[in-house]
């Protein structure tokens, strides 16, 4: 970066490094609370995710027990008429200015249906089903979160990055050649000034001797 050796410019680059340095330690805190909050999310999700795989392997289990013995046909047309409905209000909460997902969500009843198949497993295998939906839902919103979380945490690493490699180490080379420039040219004006001093006082002296 090509720069004046000015005292303006000098105090116009403490300003900016200062800033820079103050910068650098929000986003620096903003980024340690925002990995805090992601793993703690992270955590939580595969606990969900867990939970949601247990309750899925069991349900798919004896999903296959209640239909044994009725007809394909029959099994599809019930679940296209009992379609269970879910009643979700989406918005987002800002978090330390990162808009994360907040779900409101409520599974509503089927409406009874005229089925002429129907037996307490398969009933036990429908209710299941409407109660791993929440689940669901919740783990939906957790892993988009943490998508949330990671791209925000990862272009703060960017910025602090940037700030601490590169731009304020720019700041303070370029305040250092500025100041020794400045030096410099003081040490050349001392200089310049001594000399003149001298030829000053050695024409005087040369004013005042007596002409032969």
């Amino acid at each position: 970066m090509n720069v004046m050796p000015t005292r303006m410019e000098l105090s116009r680059l403490r300003k900016q490094l200062k800033t820079s340095e103050e910068a650098h330690k929000l986003l620096k805190d903003k980024q340690d609370e925002l990995m805090r909050r992601f793993i703690a999310l992270i955590k939580e999700t595969n606990d969900l995710r867990t939970e949601v795989n247990a309750s899925l392997k069991i349900f798919a289990d004896q999903a296959g027990l209640s239909v044994a013995g009725f007809p394909f046909k029959m099994v599809e047309n019930l679940f296209l008429v009992k379609e269970t409905l879910i009643s979700a209000d989406i918005r987002l909460d800002n978090w330390m200015g990162v808009p994360l997902v907040d779900i409101e969500y409520e599974v509503m009843d089927p409406k009874p249906s005229s089925a002429l198949i129907s037996s307490p497993l398969l009933s036990k295998t429908e209710q299941d089903m409407r109660d791993t939906l929440p689940l669901l839902l919740r783990l939906t919103k957790s892993e988009k979160n943490c998508y949330i979380l990671a791209g925000e945490i990862e272009t703060i690493r960017r910025r602090v990055n940037a700030l601490e490699y590169v731009v304020i180490p720019e700041l303070i080379k370029n305040i250092w050649t500025i100041r020794m420039k400045l030096s410099d040219n003081e040490r050349d004006t001392i200089t310049r000034l001594i000399k003149v001093k001298s030829m000053k006082e050695r024409q005087q002296r040369e004013a005042v001797l007596p002409m032969d």
